[in-house]
């Protein structure tokens, strides 16, 4: 059975393929940070975040393509999309596909959310990206649009093509390439980030859509985005317990109880959402790290024994062993990152 964890699995790996394919070298990204796989195993979804955001990071720096996002998103396969795929290539019009992707969209990626916005003429699909002291690369808005866009062409009847589409890029002689790339017209330098569709595309029907398939497809996509939102859940309430108790006094057995639930049911919950008391608790101190890394006034030491460990030496080392390096250089790194950004 296909987890919703094996869905983002299966788009992060396919943008693993598509750095290797491009000449990203991973022994670069692994020096001071690590591979996909290290991504993959984050047991939470913030965790998550933080590490595949920072992968982006590292590969646009060593890779200097200033289209890596572009090439990189235009190059996964459908299967990247999984189930996604298969539910807008049997939508009846572009208007019902897009908004079963806002729906459906998380089960691939947590890094943003799109909404529809109705504007004169036709719909907005919005993206506003998930607020995190990582940054987002605008390389990988630029995968994430254009992987949405290729996998969008190859299911829909031909010339269905945005209006226009708005991306934060901001160097004005690459708007060619862009609008060579996706096919469409292209605004860089875009605070809100977006694509827009007029509404003879959006209603135009597709004569090749199966309903009878559809509806399966879209009760397999309904159970998924359930058991993904049971395992968020249960995550972020261990995730609370932990906190409450403290990061250092906090056990199973305790958080457990405060849950209402046995030691075992909740082992058992926490093995069906593919991790562990353990990997929670551990997440849980590093996504608080990041955080608190982010406010440069915090001292190391402090921030240690704030997340419950009893040496500063005990926090090097779990931080080196998630993120690849010391806390100082974390610290360096997102200072980085986010004057970058700005």
């Amino acid at each position: 059975m296909t987890t919703p964890q094996t869905v983002i699995a299966t788009w992060l790996m396919g943008v693993a393929a598509q750095f290797k394919r491009l000449g990203v070298d991973f022994g670069d990204l692994e020096a001071g940070l690590g591979t996909p796989e290290r991504g993959l195993a984050a047991p939470t979804r913030q965790l998550q975040l933080i590490q595949v955001r920072r992968l982006w990071q590292r590969a646009a720096a060593v890779s200097g393509d200033p289209l890596l996002g572009l090439h990189v998103g235009a190059g996964l396969p459908l299967q990247a999309m999984n189930v996604l795929t298969l539910v807008v290539m049997h939508s009846a019009t572009l208007r019902d596909a897009l908004g079963r992707c806002v729906r459906y969209q998380q089960l691939v990626s947590n890094s943003g959310r799109f909404r529809l916005v109705a504007v004169a003429g036709g719909t907005r699909m919005v993206y506003t990206i998930t607020p995190c002291a990582v940054p987002m690369h605008p390389a990988q808005v630029d995968s994430l649009f254009a992987g949405f866009l290729s996998m969008l062409y190859r299911c829909v009847p031909d010339g269905q093509r945005p209006s226009q589409v708005g991306l934060p890029g901001t160097d004005p002689a690459l708007v060619a390439a862009y609008e060579e790339q996706l096919d469409c017209p292209v605004w860089l330098g875009r605070t809100d980030i977006f694509m827009q569709f007029d509404d003879d595309v959006l209603d135009a029907r597709w004569p090749a859509s199966d309903p009878s398939l559809l509806r399966l497809l879209l009760g397999r996509a309904d159970d998924m985005r359930q058991a993904q939102g049971r395992n968020d859940v249960l995550v972020e309430q261990v995730i609370a317990a932990v906190a409450a108790e403290g990061y250092a006094g906090a056990r199973c057995e305790s958080v457990a109880h405060r849950l209402d639930l046995s030691v075992r049911t909740l082992q058992r919950r926490l093995a069906e959402a593919e991790t562990s008391f353990r990997q929670v608790v551990e997440a849980a101190r590093m996504g608080e790290a990041v955080e608190l890394l982010a406010d440069s006034r915090v001292p190391l030491a402090t921030l240690a024994e704030r997340l419950g460990y009893a040496e500063p030496s005990a926090f090097s080392h779990a931080v080196r062993s998630h993120f690849g390096v010391s806390p100082r250089a974390l610290r360096a790194d997102m200072a980085k990152g986010n004057s970058t950004r700005d």
